[in-house]
C-alpha cells in the first residue's frame, strides 16, 4: 500500500497540492461571478445566491476536467474500485461575515452525504469529497477543520458543540489549486470567512455507482458527454456519468480475490477496451 493510501485510511483524508494553475482557477472564478450576477435579479432569482449545483450540465467544457482529472480518479479507484460516479458538482463562493459575529465559531462540524457513525474499523467509504479552493486559505479566508481518524473512530458531538472549534481538531490551509479528497465519514468544518471577499471553492462529490446520484444528467449537456463516452468506450466516464455498464457482472462477481487484486484487473481491462476503440478509428 502506498503512502498516501495509508494516510488516507489513517486520517480520512489526502491533500493533492497544485493540481490546477491560475488560468484555469480564474475561469471558474469567472463562472461563479456571472452566476451569481444572473441569480440575484429577474426569472432566475434563488434563495441561495453564492451555491451552484448541477454544475456539469451548466457548463460541461469549464468542469469536465476537474470532474474526470486522472489523478484523483486513479487514486479514487484505489479507494473503492472500479465504480466511481459523481454524485454532485457543485461551485460556490462563501460571502465575508463580520470578524465579530465569526470569532469562536466554526461554519459546523459534519459528517457527508451516504455517510454513517464509524465503528471503530475503517471501511470503504460509500463516497469521497474532491473539494478545491481557488485561493489561498489564511485565517482570514478560514482553514478547512478536520478531525484526523474520525471516519474511523466513533466520535459524536452535541448539539452545542457543532459550531464551536474542538480540542482534536486539525487546521489546513491549503493552496489555491490544491484538492483535498476526504472520506464521506470524516468529520469537518468550514471556517467562517471573514476576508472581506468571495471565498471560492467548488466540490466534486463522488459516490459508489450503485447509488443514486444527486445531480442529473438528462440534460443535452451531460447526454453529450454520455454519448462522447460510449463512442470511445471510455467506461471510467461512462460510470461517472451513471452508466455502469460492468455493475451487474461485477458488484456480483462472487468475491472469491482480494478487492484490489480484482480491482486492479477491471481497471487494466477498461484500459484495454478503451485503446483498442482509439485503434479501430
Amino acid at each position: 500500500m502506498d503512502h498516501r493510501m495509508e494516510e488516507y485510511r489513517a486520517q480520512g483524508y489526502t491533500v493533492f497540492e497544485g493540481l490546477y494553475d491560475e488560468t484555469t482557477m480564474q475561469a471558474w472564478r469567472d463562472e461563479q461571478d456571472r452566476l451569481q450576477a444572473l441569480s440575484t435579479e429577474g426569472p432566475h432569482v434563488q434563495e441561495r445566491t453564492h451555491w451552484f449545483g448541477n454544475m456539469l450540465e451548466r457548463a460541461p467544457q469549464l468542469m469536465w476536467p476537474a470532474v474526470a482529472h486522472p489523478i484523483i480518479l486513479d487514486f479514487a479507484e484505489q479507494v473503492v474500485g472500479p465504480f466511481v460516479q459523481l454524485d454532485n458538482l457543485t461551485l460556490a463562493a462563501f460571502p465575508s461575515m463580520d470578524p465579530e459575529e465569526a470569532a469562536g465559531k466554526v461554519s459546523a462540524w459534519h459528517r457527508d452525504r451516504w455517510g454513517r457513525m464509524p465503528n471503530g474499523a475503517y471501511e470503504r467509504p460509500l463516497a469521497f469529497n474532491a473539494i478545491c479552493y481557488l485561493q489561498d486559505l489564511d485565517d482570514k479566508y478560514g482553514p478547512l477543520r478536520v478531525l484526523p481518524g474520525s471516519h474511523v473512530e466513533p466520535i459524536a458531538l452535541a448539539e452545542d458543540e457543532i459550531r464551536k472549534p474542538h480540542q482534536d481538531e486539525l487546521l489546513i490551509y491549503m493552496k489555491a489549486g490544491d484538492v483535498v479528497l476526504t472520506h464521506n465519514g470524516l468529520l469537518h468544518s468550514g471556517t467562517p470567512n471573514t476576508s472581506g471577499r468571495k471565498r471560492y471553492f467548488f466540490s466534486v462529490y463522488y459516490n459508489i455507482s450503485w447509488l443514486k446520484h444527486t445531480d442529473t444528467f438528462t440534460g443535452p449537456n451531460c447526454q453529450q458527454l454520455i454519448n462522447w463516452a460510449r463512442s470511445q468506450q471510455d467506461h471510467r466516464a461512462l460510470r461517472l456519468l451513471g452508466q455502469d455498464e460492468h455493475l451487474q457482472s461485477r458488484a456480483n462477481s462472487g468475491f472469491q480475490q482480494p478487492d484490489e487484486a480484482r480491482w486492479h484487473q477491471w481497471a487494466q481491462d477498461d484500459q484495454r477496451v478503451m485503446e483498442e476503440a482509439a485503434r479501430r478509428e
